[in-house]
């Protein structure tokens, strides 16, 4: 158990800090969070019928608006993201839109140690609601025959 941001040296504080080793300041700039519980069923790689993976959450590099600047931030990929629109500040009346910081449909990746194959899984499906500006939709295949 480390005492310490193994990043910046500062304290780690909280369970959450010490199982990401990381201080919340650098989790937040390189995009670390706790890592949920898995959603890959205990199975072999459906390719090479190894039994060895590595999992991960992939992050998305971007930047992010900070005073007059922009400032390079990791955060970890999802599906979509919850728009939001606000006044903006260089058009007297025209609007921004931008998306809030906590996606929806958190990616996790699964890759086979031998092969190399990869599985993703979405680590919270049931938070994404089917919605136009979400860019999602409810689809449902109950009860429809099998493609052939």
């Amino acid at each position: 158990m480390t005492n310490t941001c193994e990043l910046c040296g500062r304290a780690i504080e909280t369970e959450a800090e010490q199982a990401m080793r990381a201080c919340a300041g650098c989790a937040q700039q390189i995009g670390i969070i706790p890592m949920p519980p898995s959603r890959r069923p205990p199975a072999p790689c459906t390719r090479c019928n190894h039994r060895a993976f590595v999992r991960v959450i992939p992050r998305e590099h971007t930047t992010r608006r900070t005073g007059d600047s922009n400032a390079q931030i990791s955060t970890p990929m999802y599906l979509t993201y919850t728009p939001r629109a606000r006044l903006g500040w260089l058009i007297k009346g025209a609007q921004e839109i931008e998306v809030e910081n906590d996606g929806l449909g958190l990616l996790e990746a699964y890759v086979c140690r031998k092969c190399g194959a990869i599985e993703w899984y979405c680590a919270d499906v049931e938070t994404i609601t089917a919605h136009p500006h979400l860019m999602a939709e409810d689809l449902d295949y109950e009860g429809k025959a099998p493609y052939r």
